[in-house]
């Protein structure tokens, strides 16, 4: 089983980081056969807005079917993960930028959808997505859970799933008790994921 976790965690002492690292743990302890990929888009040096060279490259990659290129890493990886997870906290209503980011590198058309009959299909062999989420107010609305959703549809059947820990900046807030709420959220969702 290869699940890719796409952490879009910017800080190192990130909450949402700490309940993605926190699923992870819980979900290799009922699943012995996992193979994890993590990829830290706020780090990676090679993903870049697609701009009019970008796009010229890519399309030459994609007339000739060149996965392997380093330009299509990114969609190669998101092609062949049967779960992912996607780590973003919540920030101005959706997710941090490079998420966005990383979602255009990701929707490449021949390896991750085709268009057919004026619709796209989608190619990708995942099954589930787990996007998991912290926010210092109330994310209930999340934006960019809600796009993310829209953009798998594209590229496969996935069971999308949502786990957030929410009003972690309220002041008087139990932030622990909210924070242990969401871990037993994931403690349940890993059992069967």
């Amino acid at each position: 089983m290869k699940v890719l976790f796409v952490n879009a965690c910017a800080r190192r002492d990130s909450r949402t980081l700490e309940l993605c690292r926190y699923f992870l743990q819980q979900y290799k302890q009922y699943h012995s056969d996992v193979a994890i990929e993590e990829i830290n888009i706020c780090e990676e040096k090679n993903l870049l807005p697609i701009n009019e060279q970008k796009l010229i490259q890519r399309n030459d990659l994609i007339a000739k079917k060149d996965w392997n290129h380093e330009t299509m890493k990114y969609a190669l990886q998101w092609n062949q993960a049967e779960k992912v997870i996607i780590g973003a906290p919540y920030w101005d209503w959706s997710f941090p930028s490079v998420l966005k980011i990383y979602i255009e590198n990701i929707i490449v058309s021949e390896l991750n959808f085709v268009f057919r009959e004026n619709r796209s299909v989608g190619l990708c062999k995942g099954e589930k997505m787990l996007y998991i989420a912290t926010a210092g107010g109330n994310a209930e609305q999340n934006m960019g859970y809600d796009y993310i959703v829209r953009v798998l549809k594209e590229l496969g059947e996935y069971q999308s799933d949502y786990i957030h820990a929410d009003n972690l900046d309220v002041q008087g807030i139990d932030i622990n008790a909210i924070m242990q709420n969401a871990k037993k959220q994931i403690e349940e969702m890993a059992k069967n994921w």
